[in-house]
């Protein structure tokens, strides 16, 4: 298993063509889901989102973490052990959720819920991102225009209002895995507001 040194020209590079293959493949995965009803938002297409992410960056990519714990700043995700648990529980909220949430409303669920469990060694935030960003277009039905995206301005310019956003989530837990997002939802709405109005 190849894991590149954080820090060297050589990560840097993967990690930038990572973010772009990945990309790619988000972007080709929401057209295939145009024409076939067969197409699930599920682990699969999660393990493959973090898989183009982490490539050549991660012990462990596109597979939930094993035997890895890790801290987050101030965010302790759970346990390794807990993973399969609490992912297969996000999964059942978000499917069964799904008619019933607006688009920024099943996006912030799913921001909120893939960082908080953290089901990955590395390149958590770059796949809940990606997989928001692919159910805000998916439920709008629209590849959403715009030259700067609504993960990429999280990644560029927000990333410490994201972060507080998160934390404060992380407070409101209910015993069914679920918390208070209107505070995400207000945040993603500014910035997908921001993304339609580059477009040309």
């Amino acid at each position: 298993m190849i894991v590149l040194a954080e820090g060297t020209a050589i990560h840097q590079y993967v990690s930038e063509r990572n973010r772009a293959r990945q990309y790619d493949f988000l972007r080709t995965a929401y057209e295939v889901s145009k024409v076939t009803a067969d197409f699930r938002i599920d682990r699969q297409f999660l393990c493959d989102l973090n898989f183009y992410a982490v490539q050549y960056l991660s012990a462990q990519p596109g597979q939930y973490r094993h035997q890895y714990n890790v801290v987050v700043g101030r965010h302790n995700p759970p346990p390794w052990e807990d993973v399969e648990r609490l992912m297969d529980q996000f999964w059942d909220n978000l499917h069964r959720l799904w008619g019933r949430m607006g688009p920024l409303e099943s996006a912030a669920y799913a921001l909120w819920a893939v960082n908080h469990i953290h089901p990955f060694a590395q390149g958590n935030g770059r796949a809940s991102r990606a997989l928001t960003y692919f159910i805000m277009c998916k439920k709008l039905d629209d590849w959403l225009p715009g030259s700067l995206t609504v993960p990429e301005q999280i990644r560029i310019h927000h990333r410490p209002r994201y972060c507080e956003i998160l934390n404060r989530m992380d407070g409101g837990i209910d015993k069914d895995g679920l918390t208070d997002l209107t505070e995400m939802v207000a945040f993603l709405d500014e910035l997908l507001v921001d993304q339609l109005r580059s477009a040309p």
